[in-house]
């Protein structure tokens, strides 16, 4: 497939949480569209549980969508305004708030040490997970994930003196997947603060869009951090996401 768009992307990433809300984005107004799910009762693939609650607000436009087992919680909301919504689902439920972004231009061109990674790295990915993850037992699963979205090209590092010390990963994702990719960073506690992670995420968003599949990042809304580095290689705010996991 081709380079991405920009309006590709856009439509990829409506389409997305289109997928979550159990209605699509583009078929909205402005306002309130409440939507009861069967989906809200299935396991999130790549999540290990149900997303019963998904409440997704972008602009005007407030999407609630939930489990049926919630629908007279939400009836009784079904005037309220958007504020009073948040407001009552923050105060019954144990929610957490995710930071939508959405590629909108890239901002980066030249990527210093990072570089796609080839399932020939592994040796080197195997040493940089064990030093980030020191109580994690890879053993039988790691190598087999690893190879797989090296495969795919989804998996960027960047170097320093021959060593990883910045991964961008590959989830695996609970919809549409091979057309967007979340883009996970990780990078070692004694390397940040250098540049690293920026240069990776910048490649991993480069590579994808050069691919034809969308780049995608979201991230907790108190996440200043990661929202920063995001806006920094060409993101922008979408929208913020309720979410009750069970």
């Amino acid at each position: 497939m081709s380079r991405l768009t920009e309006s590709q992307i856009d439509m990829i990433t409506d389409e997305f949480y289109s997928c979550f809300c159990g209605i699509k984005l583009s078929d909205t107004k402005d306002g309130v569209t409440f939507v009861c799910s069967e989906s809200r009762n299935e396991e999130v693939k790549g999540f290990g549980c149900k997303y019963s609650v998904y409440v997704l607000v972008k602009d005007d436009v407030c999407i609630v969508s939930y489990a049926p087992k919630y629908a007279d919680f939400f009836q009784k909301l079904k005037e309220a305004s958007i504020d009073d919504i948040l407001l009552n689902v923050e105060s019954f439920f144990k929610i957490k708030k995710m930071q939508l972004m959405k590629f909108k231009h890239e901002c980066v061109t030249e990527y210093g040490n990072a570089k796609v990674l080839k399932k020939s790295d592994y040796p080197l990915y195997e040493e940089f997970f064990r030093l980030n993850s020191p109580n994690a037992d890879p053993s039988g699963w790691l190598q087999e994930y690893f190879e797989e979205k090296a495969e795919k090209e989804y998996f960027v590092g960047c170097f320093s003196n021959g060593k990883l010390v910045s991964v961008c990963d590959a989830p695996d994702m609970p919809y549409m997947e091979d057309i967007i990719q979340h883009t996970g960073i990780v990078t070692l506690k004694n390397e940040r603060r250098k540049g690293y992670a920026k240069l990776t995420v910048a490649l991993a968003a480069h590579h994808l869009i050069e691919m034809g599949v969308c780049p995608q990042w979201e991230c907790h809304v108190d996440n200043a951090a990661s929202i920063a580095l995001a806006e920094s290689i060409g993101y922008e705010k979408y929208g913020i996401a309720y979410i009750f996991e069970e």
